[in-house]
């Protein structure tokens, strides 16, 4: 069975896209029978005027009519890639909201492939804001037709199923759920010398491993901010308060976002970091092994949370951190990312409470953890039956789980 994988996102500096592209890749690949093809993910956000870019339903049915007419002016390099394969399986992640080209891309994909070439369509490990009603809509007239949809998240499958009832769909745990952390005790005497998280182009000094550390990262209720609004003072005040009344400070600069903002409170700082191109199983092993972990990226929450870090949450560019917080601490606030100035002395709290609370926490993490490393299992069952049902093909699952 040939699989046209897109987009695979591990062509993407981001730590949760490099995991998620990894994982979903090798995943695929492992299955026997499959001959995989990948489309990076630039190609879903990158500003080519060329490749077409559908608003709303309308337009969508005008570059469907287009290609049908032999006019596939943009779509040259992923029209053969649609035809050749016999199954399009696709990373939905956080794609598909207000103000992102690459969500109308990935539905504009996903509709040619079904409707113009008849192919099997997987929508997995998806989250979903449509609060803008032409993107509502054209969920609305795609993801029905598709042949799997999968939500990571409680309150996307609400949101779609309020948006359309009739409509099935499968819910799975994101697959940053099966991260493990090394222990302590493999890393911790490399994390102390001088240069080991060095990553072109961020130096970080030593720190620490073997005494307590708190992780800090931004969150992506920054990206496309305004030029005159600048979080670092607040990240800086933060920073040196948790250093001065919880433990040592890590940052992390785990998407390009993060590292401009955590670049600079490490120069007022001195502040190790973890830098953007820093291995990501290296940052897994740093974040699951700290005291708690601050800040407003899902993937990094989720990787704390697998070596029992609890989560101090601020909000990020959707529901994300929210829904996080239900899954691991829902009793416990959502700090505004934008607001950090003005709540410094409450997140400080809250980080001292975690690490008070100790080992009887971190257990508590690491069990809900690992009830929703237990819930990806199975994202991969639509495509071994087709496997199975595909004569030659007698498949065995060697998957990660």
């Amino acid at each position: 069975m040939k699989i046209l994988y897109a987009p695979d996102t591990a062509d993407h500096p981001n730590w949760g896209c490099r995991f998620m592209g990894d994982w979903y890749r090798d995943a695929l690949g492992a299955l026997d029978g499959v001959r995989l093809r990948s489309l990076g993910s630039r190609w879903f956000f990158r500003d080519d005027p060329k490749v077409p870019l559908p608003r709303t339903w309308p337009e969508l049915l005008a570059i469907v009519q287009a290609v049908r007419d032999g006019r596939s002016h943009g779509l040259e390099g992923v029209l053969p890639s649609l035809a050749g394969c016999d199954l399009l399986f696709m990373n939905g992640e956080n794609f598909i909201r207000p103000g992102a080209m690459k969500g109308r891309r990935l539905l504009m994909l996903a509709y040619l492939a079904k409707v113009v070439f008849a192919k099997p369509v997987v929508l997995a490990n998806l989250s979903l804001d449509l609060s803008e009603p032409a993107l509502a809509e054209l969920v609305a007239r795609v993801l029905p037709l598709m042949d799997e949809v999968q939500f990571r998240e409680d309150v996307s499958a609400a949101t779609y199923r309020a948006l359309v009832p009739q409509a099935g769909f499968g819910q799975f745990a994101d697959v940053g759920w099966t991260a493990t952390p090394g222990s302590p005790d493999a890393w911790c005497r490399l994390a102390r010398r001088p240069g080991h998280f060095n990553a072109w182009p961020d130096r970080s000094v030593a720190f620490d491993a073997g005494r307590p550390y708190v992780t800090v990262s931004a969150s992506s209720a920054f990206v496309g901010r305004d030029k005159n609004e600048d979080p670092t003072e607040g990240f800086v005040a933060l920073c040196k308060r948790l250093a001065e009344d919880v433990a040592q400070v890590v940052l992390v600069a785990p998407c390009q976002v993060d590292a401009a903002i955590m670049r600079r409170v490490q120069g007022a700082t001195g502040f190790p970091l973890l830098g953007l191109n820093l291995p990501v199983l290296q940052g897994i092993d740093v974040l699951g092994n700290a005291c708690t972990h601050v800040g407003g990226r899902w993937h990094p929450g989720i990787f704390a949370a697998t070596g029992g870090t609890p989560l101090v949450a601020m909000g990020a560019n959707t529901h994300k951190m929210a829904t996080l917080m239900q899954q691991l601490h829902p009793d416990e606030p959502v700090f505004d990312a934008r607001g950090l100035a003005h709540q410094v002395d409450a997140i400080v709290a809250r980080a001292k409470a975690q690490v008070d609370a100790g080992p009887a926490l971190r257990a508590q993490v690491l069990q809900r953890a690992a009830a929703m490393r237990m819930r990806v299992a199975g994202n991969l069952d639509f495509v071994e039956a087709r496997l199975a049902a595909t004569p030659g093909n007698a498949q065995v699952s060697s998957r990660p789980t």
